[in-house]
């Protein structure tokens, strides 16, 4: 039992913040935790990366934040740069990255202290945009969609749902006690029925797209949605894998530096998550769609 006990303890991780609510990661630069559920050191929080100066000790001053982190238990989303500066979408790519991946490392391991596989849930900015102009272009630069306008059904969009055995890459002993776990890897699925599936599959998916309602209807609801749910998620799926590391910004597509800020710390999209965010803005950018990912 002692034994039994001695591993039990060796699967949790001391969170970083045991001693204070700051880490100081160099002379320049501090990282602090923001509870939201009072005392609840696992529940619903944000990890914030501060200039390291003598105004964060003050309580009346608001804090210059240079980007942020939220995270609910073991689930890490929302990885944002504030202080942005003007320039091109490559100098904006090597801020993000220089801000985030540092505060992403501190996130991470405090996300793991009751011992789960820390996720992420990421945004999948610009996927309307992409798959409007893969429309415009009678599908090219998307395998899905050109399937689905010509009425073609490859085996890339069928019975792809697979689990694959992954190794946990984390260095040394005691983290690496979970090492291999089971992540269910969701690519592009779609069965269509009949002629008509695929027009009405297409109607949606052109719809949550474009925002512009399906002939017949006024908006873009819940019908429309649920019409191109499948098609969406291939959709996303195939985009979400569109992000890079490092992240080549004159590939023409942007919007995935969050999937590509987890990719750089081992994290593998597992599954799209339909409707993850029906934040009316997100819906217009993204269809509401987000990218489940898996530490590994």
């Amino acid at each position: 039992q002692a034994a039994a006990g001695k591993r039990n303890k060796d699967l949790f991780t001391p969170s970083p913040f045991k001693r204070s609510d700051k880490i100081n990661i160099d002379d320049k630069f501090t990282v602090q935790r923001d509870l939201r559920e009072g005392d609840n050191t696992y529940g619903i929080r944000r990890y914030l990366l501060l200039p390291r100066t003598n105004d964060n000790d003050d309580p009346t001053l608001k804090p210059n934040i240079i980007a942020s982190i939220n995270a609910n238990k073991n689930i890490l989303f929302g990885a944002q740069l504030h202080a942005k500066q003007a320039g091109s979408d490559e100098d904006y790519i090597a801020d993000y990255f220089a801000a985030c991946e540092p505060l992403l490392d501190i996130a991470k391991e405090d996300a793991s202290i009751n011992g789960q596989q820390v996720q992420a849930l990421a945004a999948l900015n610009g996927l309307c945009s992409w798959v409007t102009a893969c429309l415009d272009r009678d599908g090219e630069g998307s395998e899905v969609l050109t399937s689905l306008l010509h009425g073609e059904q490859p085996n890339t969009l069928l019975d792809n749902d697979k689990e694959e055995q992954v190794e946990n890459r984390g260095a040394g002993g005691s983290s690496n006690r979970r090492a291999r776990q089971n992540v269910k890897s969701q690519s592009a699925k779609i069965i269509l029925n009949n002629e008509s599936d695929r027009i009405l599959m297409l109607d949606a998916i052109r719809a949550i797209a474009t925002g512009i309602p399906r002939p017949g209807h006024s908006v873009v609801g819940q019908g429309t949605y649920r019409d191109g749910a499948e098609g969406w998620k291939s959709l996303a799926w195939e985009y979400s894998n569109l992000a890079t590391v490092p992240v080549d910004a004159s590939n023409g597509v942007t919007g995935l530096e969050e999937v590509s800020l987890y990719k750089s710390r081992d994290g593998e999209v597992a599954k799209i998550e339909h409707l993850a965010s029906v934040e009316a803005g997100y819906l217009k950018i993204a269809g509401g769609a987000m990218a489940r990912m898996f530490f590994v």
